[in-house]
C-alpha cells in the first residue's frame, strides 16, 4: 500500500497566475476541476476538492457516482453515470464540486490519480506554491506562522 499523499498550498508563494487552473482544464478538456478565486485584488486562493475522510458529496449523491478509494485516499466521480442532480454540490462544505453547464454533470477534483507524477496542478506551480506531499511530510509544513497575505507595498519589519 503506498502512503496517502495531500495537496498542500502555500499562499507565501502563490503569485496568482493560474497556471494550477490552466493545467486542469488543459488535461479534462475545458473542465474545470480546480478553482482559483479572488479573496482580494491580489490574494489568490486555488482551491480542489479536499478529499474528506467522511465526505459529504459521497453521502449526498442518490446513485452512487462518488466513490471512495480507501487504499489511496481519493474520492473520486465516475463522471459518466452522473445525472446532473447537484446534491454532491449541495453537500460539498467547501464549494470546490462544479456543475458543468454544457455537459449539465457535476465536476470533481480526483488528484489526477492516473498519474504516478501527481496532479497535473501542482505539477505545473511555477513557484511551489502547489505541493502534492506524502504523509510522513506533513508534519514538516508548517501551518500559520507565516504571513499569509501581502500588500505588494508592505514589508516585514
Amino acid at each position: 500500500m503506498d502512503e496517502r499523499r495531500y495537496l498542500v498550498l502555500d499562499l507565501d508563494l502563490c503569485i496568482g497566475c493560474r497556471s494550477c487552473e490552466s493545467a486542469c482544464r488543459s488535461y479534462f478538456e475545458n473542465e474545470r476541476r480546480l478553482t482559483v478565486n479572488e479573496i482580494k485584488p491580489y490574494v489568490t486562493l486555488p482551491q480542489a476538492c479536499k478529499h474528506c475522510e467522511e465526505p459529504l458529496c459521497l453521502a449526498a449523491c442518490p446513485f452512487g457516482v462518488i466513490k471512495r478509494d480507501e487504499e489511496k485516499g481519493i474520492v473520486f466521480q465516475t463522471s459518466f453515470h452522473c445525472v446532473g442532480c447537484k446534491s454532491c454540490a449541495l453537500a460539498c462544505p467547501f464549494g470546490v464540486i462544479e456543475n458543468n453547464l454544457s455537459l449539465h454533470v457535476t465536476q470533481k477534483c480526483n488528484l489526477c490519480y492516473e498519474n504516478e507524477k501527481g496532479p497535473r496542478c501542482a505539477l505545473s506551480c511555477a513557484t511551489g506554491a502547489l505541493k502534492f506531499i506524502k504523509e510522513s511530510e506533513l508534519e514538516k509544513v508548517k501551518v500559520g506562522v507565516r504571513f499569509i497575505s501581502r500588500s505588494p507595498y508592505w514589508r516585514r519589519v
